[in-house]
């Protein structure tokens, strides 16, 4: 649903797996179509990472691949996501006892220049290596067990959302404190310790990433495929040690819009969507799970 709210009708925001409908009416030719248009050599990468000469790797793939013949492939367009705006979904759930919780809105795609200091930023918000979320909600006010913020980053877009879960009676106070902590990330500089451990993180756990062959590979592949410079892995670290205190104010006053953040709000609707104009969002649409339809435009059946 966060997803749907965010891109709209931009693939993107549609759900990756199907729905059962559109699952269903696809057919042996359609298969066939999709392949004779998209599979070709000039519309894919392959990456050889190994005990392995660049010459024995371009030999072996000439061998294997050398008669696979090159078609012009049909630039893909889509619809542009929708700029962010605040909208409230509450999708009735009366039989749940908890409150999923998601708040966020459009952010940058992979090949941004702002990147890794709005990672790092998104990384103090809810992220490994520091969490302010999960310090306001969980150990402060015990409203939750967990709470984060994740950044996505796609080809030609991406999203910032946080993302949690609480007792139906304290959904209202979690939406807020949510979004105090992204007004939060804007108006206040961020410590010298908060990013040194969010940097701590990064740097730290990048070995794994490039630990083996096959992860070689797929970095190498994800590089290529953004269109990121290929010296990238070598420079990681001196990338995310760069971001500044003043940095992270840069972007987070730029990217952050708290004030109209997409929230999805899954549960007992009769048993929290009074508190909502409490906390600021006396505006709200509401749908019944069994009524839900993604691929609507008022996202009802």
């Amino acid at each position: 649903m966060f997803d749907r709210l965010v891109y709209g009708f931009h693939p993107y925001g549609l759900p990756e797996t199907g729905t059962p409908e559109t699952v269903g009416s696809i057919t042996r030719g359609d298969l066939l179509a999709y392949h004779q248009k998209y599979f070709a050599p000039n519309n894919a990468i392959l990456a050889v990472v190994g005990d392995i000469t660049a010459d024995e790797a371009f030999a072996e793939a000439k061998k294997v691949f050398g008669d696979w013949e090159r078609h012009d492939v049909p630039a893909m367009s889509f619809i542009d996501p929708p700029e962010p705006t605040r909208r409230v979904l509450v999708v009735n759930k009366p039989d749940a006892v908890q409150t999923e919780v998601r708040v966020g809105h459009i952010g940058v795609p992979r090949k941004s220049p702002d990147y890794m200091a709005l990672n790092l930023a998104v990384r103090i918000l809810g992220g490994e290596g520091s969490n302010r979320l999960h310090q306001v909600l969980r150990t402060e006010r015990a409203l939750t067990y967990g709470a984060q913020a994740m950044f996505d980053t796609l080809k030609w877009s991406g999203d910032i959302e946080a993302e949690t879960n609480t007792r139906s009676e304290a959904t209202g106070e979690v939406l807020r404190l949510i979004v105090d902590e992204f007004w939060r990330l804007q108006r206040e500089r961020v410590s010298e310790r908060e990013l040194a451990d969010a940097k701590a993180y990064l740097t730290g756990s990048f070995p794994l990433t490039i630990e083996t062959p096959d992860a070689i590979a797929q970095q190498v592949l994800i590089a290529v495929f953004y269109g990121l410079p290929l010296d990238q892995l070598q420079t990681y670290r001196d990338r995310v040690n760069a971001v500044t205190p003043a940095d992270i104010e840069r972007v987070a006053r730029f990217y952050l819009r708290p004030g109209e953040v997409s929230v999805v709000l899954v549960g007992n609707a009769s048993a929290f969507a009074s508190q909502l104009r409490g906390v600021g969002f006396g505006q709200f649409e509401t749908v019944d799970l069994d009524k839900l339809d993604l691929l609507k435009p008022n996202l009802k059946r």
